[in-house]
């Protein structure tokens, strides 16, 4: 092209000579277009496939829901799904052919039929890039029905494969997530060779001739009507697994108690049970789901403690008349866990103490706690939980008994047996001063040692049990001099360190009339003398 300054009418000679260049470019073979339109034909024949099949699985359910009996009914609420899709699948391919009729209409119609010619006629103007691009608004800048186009497609869909989100429909939750990911009925882009990221509705609909627009949009029915063809399908599969087909029987013994004690009796009941070993039933123990091999729930509950224990089973079955999902609810089974232990007590050693908490373990093994009832003769007794108890026994008494009955399964009861106890007080403690007990010991030892008179219960059985030094007599009786004496109400030592602070060698503390209170009341402790060195 030439250089240089140019003239008005050579300018103008140069911008048709692009203009020219720019259409040759555009120019799509007639093969091509043809092409297109052979595509548009099959997928409409093919429409008219689908819509026959669809058609047959409608009368189907129909047909169905005709019959008086519990098969009908079964029939229903699935045929009003299966309208639902059908609704929803309608709706949209009327809303596409709205759009193809805009767009046909736009790119200036289908040629006229030629005399004994049928089918659907080609475009008109079948390599047409602009009429259609301005109703679609596929320019990056205007937005059009394309863009509407995306989201009634995505609604549309979702819509569809919505129907089966029903706990009713068998393994909906796999089904649905099968169909999204399988159905061709969805909007796609794409990425070109340079990696730039490309739409739908604006690179592949705005950069295509009207013809193939055409074809595309038709497409887009075709596979509305197919993800329409496997919904229906499934619902039409869940009509038949309503029904629930035993394929396995089995006898069972249910009985009325696991434990049974002597002199009772064990009842139960025998029966023939059928169930269906493939069926994927949910079963619920306690509200919880557990493990089902071959049609049968496995239930393993690890025993703990002491107690009684209830199982409350529920299994998910279909209502053979409605179709309506039910839990079947089996009879309430209760069962024991008990600790394995031996009895084994040592008789010379059954004592309770007077004023102290004694804590006692009382159970029958294979009774429930509740079904145990522990009685005191002599003895107190208040439960703190199961199996376990405190007893308290007053003065006054040498003895006392426990004894225990069982409620039995058919609501009598039954004694178990009973124990013996000796009744004693707490052992005297010894009085002690600070660590030191009666004795010679230096002066400075004393004094240190000096800061409180103890009550001291070495090597009883109950840890924590205490006494508290109430009142004492102090006497100081010197190897030359006269004798002093003081009263000390508490338990400090500071009398006794005066004392001690002025004593010599030889010299004697005696602490005496000492009282202590604890378990029991107030008691009298043993005296402590102590020599000075």
């Amino acid at each position: 092209m030439a250089s240089g300054k140019l003239s008005p009418r050579q300018k103008m000679i140069n911008m048709m000579y692009l203009v020219l260049i720019a259409l040759l470019a555009l120019n799509i073979s007639n093969e091509i277009l043809k092409a297109f339109h052979l595509m548009e034909v099959s997928f409409v024949k093919a429409n008219q496939s689908l819509d026959d099949k669809n058609k047959g699985i409608l009368s189907a359910f129909d047909a169905a829901m005709e019959k008086k009996d519990a098969a009908g009914e079964r029939a229903k609420p699935w045929a009003a799904k299966a309208k639902e899709v059908k609704d929803i699948a309608d709706k949209f391919c009327k809303d596409i052919s709205d759009y193809k009729d805009k767009i046909e209409k736009a790119a200036g119609g289908r040629k006229e039929q030629e005399k004994g010619q049928t089918g659907l006629p080609e475009m008109s103007k079948g390599d047409d890039m602009e009429g259609h691009k301005h109703y679609l608004g596929t320019d990056e800048t205007t937005k059009g029905k394309g863009d509407e186009l995306r989201i009634i497609i995505e609604k549309a869909r979702k819509d569809m494969i919505n129907v089966l989100n029903d706990p009713k429909v068998k393994d909906h939750v796999a089904v649905m997530a099968n169909l999204e990911k399988t159905t061709a009925f969805k909007v796609e882009d794409f990425t070109d060779e340079n990696g730039s990221k490309k739409t739908w509705e604006r690179d592949m609909l705005g950069h295509s001739p009207v013809a193939g627009v055409m074809a595309m949009l038709t497409k887009v029915q075709n596979d509305c009507k197919a993800l329409e063809t496997d919904i229906l399908t499934k619902l039409a599969e869940n009509i038949d697994a309503a029904t629930i087909k035993f394929d396995k029987q089995m006898a069972v013994v249910i009985s009325e108690s696991t434990n049974v004690m002597s002199g009772s009796s064990f009842k139960a009941q025998v029966a023939l049970a059928a169930y269906n070993s493939t069926a994927a039933q949910r079963i619920l123990v306690n509200g919880s789901p557990i493990p089902v091999k071959d049609g049968l729930g496995e239930i393993n509950i690890p025993a703990s403690g002491v107690g009684s224990h209830k199982i409350e089973a529920k299994i998910e079955s279909i209502d053979p008349v409605t179709g309506e999902t039910v839990l079947i609810s089996a009879p309430i089974v209760e069962w024991t866990s008990f600790q394995p232990s031996a009895t084994i007590s040592a008789d010379a050693m059954n004592v309770l103490y007077i004023g102290l908490d004694n804590p006692m373990s009382i159970s029958v093994p294979g009774v429930a706690p509740a079904n145990t009832n522990p009685v005191g003769n002599g003895i107190n007794l208040k439960k703190l939980s199961d199996g376990k108890y405190i007893a308290n026994v007053s003065a006054g008494s040498k003895e006392g008994t426990i004894s225990v009955t069982a409620k039995m399964p058919d609501g009598t009861s039954k004694k178990m047996g009973e124990m013996k106890y000796r009744i004693r007080q707490v052992p005297k403690p010894e009085a002690m001063l600070g660590q030191l007990g009666s004795g010679s010991y230096p002066k400075a030892q004393v004094i240190a040692a000096a800061a409180f008179v103890y009550a001291n219960l070495a090597n009883f059985v109950f840890d924590g049990v205490k006494f508290t030094v109430t009142k004492y007599s102090v006497i100081f009786v010197p190897r030359r001099g006269n004798m002093e004496e003081t009263s000390v109400a508490g338990n400090s030592a500071a009398a006794i360190k005066n004392f001690v602070s002025k004593a010599k060698a030889g010299d004697i503390i005696l602490v005496d009339r000492i009282r202590a209170t604890g378990p029991g009341g107030e008691r009298p402790l043993n005296p402590i003398t102590i020599t000075i060195q």
